[in-house]
């Protein structure tokens, strides 16, 4: 029986945009096990930082067909 190579995972980065069906998610800091990211829908007025485990956030991203985008918010720092 021939086994699927699974699809890989997301590779996270600080500063990282991405886009999913529901609203977007940006990675604010990155840890060996742990990040902060905040996730926002458009126009959303405030958005709070959140933290969880690097798989958790990676396989949600899997999940809503997460697309990385260019984060305008650095380029104006």
């Amino acid at each position: 029986m021939k086994l699927k190579s699974p699809t890989p995972l997301p590779t996270l980065q600080k500063g990282q945009l991405w886009k999913t069906k529901t609203g977007n998610v940006e990675i604010m800091h990155m840890g060996k096990l742990l990040a902060h990211y905040r996730m926002f829908a458009e126009g959303q007025k405030r958005v709070f930082v959140q933290m969880d485990r690097v798989r958790l956030i990676q396989d949600y991203l899997m999940a809503h067909g997460g697309i990385l985008v260019k984060n305008d918010r650095l380029a104006e720092v």
